[in-house]
């Protein structure tokens, strides 16, 4: 259960809609006391019997969105055929950055030349992931499998989101991660999700 001493003593931060949804749809997440305390906390505030129906209205709307989504969650499966593609994809970008690099770069400094072939794979790697899903919440293994990428509440991620969803694609076996989690490390670290495109 999601509560401490600190949340009770914050009580008082909370906008009155997360406070319904403590004493309402997402009520089995919290201690009784935290409970007990969005109670108080709420009967304190001047909130009208009509104002109090439109909040338990609107967190059990919220509430059955997520749910709803969940639905559409793709599997690993899914998450494997994108690996797959965008690997290949991934790949061809490289070997054409490298045969540009080569008709471009004569040089025989071979550590500048590997400087600057590090430096391309990186822009490459963050403008096909980071700019792709950026716009269009696809890759081209997400377009293939009819899938995208959206914030949990299903919304469209933004930059920053995005960025750290990129970044975290660098640790080390992320890629398979999905396939023995139902969320790969760069879905969990950046709070997102693949779902059916529908």
């Amino acid at each position: 259960m999601a509560a401490s001493k600190e949340t009770i003593s914050n009580i008082q931060k909370y906008t009155d809609i997360e406070l319904v949804k403590i004493v309402t749809v997402e009520v089995h997440k919290y201690k009784p006391d935290t409970v007990v305390a969005a109670e108080r906390e709420l009967s304190n505030r001047s909130i009208s019997k009509i104002q109090m129906a439109n909040l338990v209205k609107a967190a059990a709307q919220q509430n059955t969105a997520v749910q709803e989504i969940q639905l559409y969650v793709t599997n690993s499966g899914v998450r494997f055929v994108n690996f797959i593609i965008d690997f290949i994809v991934f790949i061809l970008l490289i070997l054409a950055g490298t045969f540009i690099l080569d008709s471009v770069f004569t040089t025989s400094n071979n550590e500048l030349l590997l400087s600057i072939g590090y430096g391309m794979v990186f822009i490459l790697f963050m403008v096909y992931y980071g700019v792709s899903e950026y716009f269009s919440q696809k890759t081209l293994g997400k377009f293939f499998t009819k899938t995208k990428v959206v914030n949990l509440d299903g919304s469209k991620p933004g930059a920053l989101t995005i960025l750290i969803r990129t970044l975290c694609r660098l640790i080390p076996l992320d890629r398979l991660s999905f396939l023995i989690f139902k969320s790969g490390f760069h879905d969990k670290l950046s709070h997102t999700q693949v779902v059916k495109d529908l």
